[in-house]
């Protein structure tokens, strides 16, 4: 089935000229520059700007995938806008959605290297799995009420009934 191409590229041409972004049909790698983020995130506005432009910026990045790393998949050519709205849909989803993400997908690098017997990807991985933990596990902290019964620092309930 051959499936038209929705958004072409001279559109997103002309938008990331028209918000002052390098030309992202251009893109070879997901690698987006802090500014750049934060103009998407402001054209975006609303609920897009109580996130951090460095957290927004990793979700564009993640979210290219949808243009720039399966052409079988494109859905969007790397148009900025609509990248942006699918960060904010995620993030709507769970403050954390991305750090998540990460985690699930080193775990499943590391079932890969150990599927091919590669001890050394294995811990590789397994160590930016520990950092993209750690990452999580403080995300969850900060986001949990200050006194929900659990001391984070000993990891153990205290016995809060009500």
């Amino acid at each position: 089935m051959n499936i038209p191409e929705y958004i072409t590229k001279e559109e997103v041409r002309r938008v990331c000229s028209a918000i002052g972004i390098r030309d992202w049909t251009a893109l070879t790698e997901a690698k987006v520059k802090i500014e750049e983020a934060a103009v998407i995130q402001k054209l975006i506005g609303g609920e897009a700007l109580a996130i951090s432009s460095e957290d927004f910026r990793d979700g564009l990045e993640v979210e290219l995938e949808h243009g720039l790393a399966f052409s079988d998949a494109n859905v969007t050519n790397n148009h900025p806008i609509l990248t942006g709205k699918i960060v904010l849909a995620h993030l709507k989803e769970t403050l954390d959605y991305y750090v998540r993400l990460r985690v699930t997908e080193i775990e499943g690098d590391m079932l890969k290297a150990l599927n091919d017997k590669n001890s050394g990807k294995l811990m590789q991985k397994y160590r930016l799995w520990v950092a993209a933990k750690a990452d999580l596990a403080n995300r969850e902290r900060e986001a949990w009420p200050i006194d929900n019964g659990f001391d984070s620092s000993r990891a153990e309930y205290r016995g809060r009934t009500d």
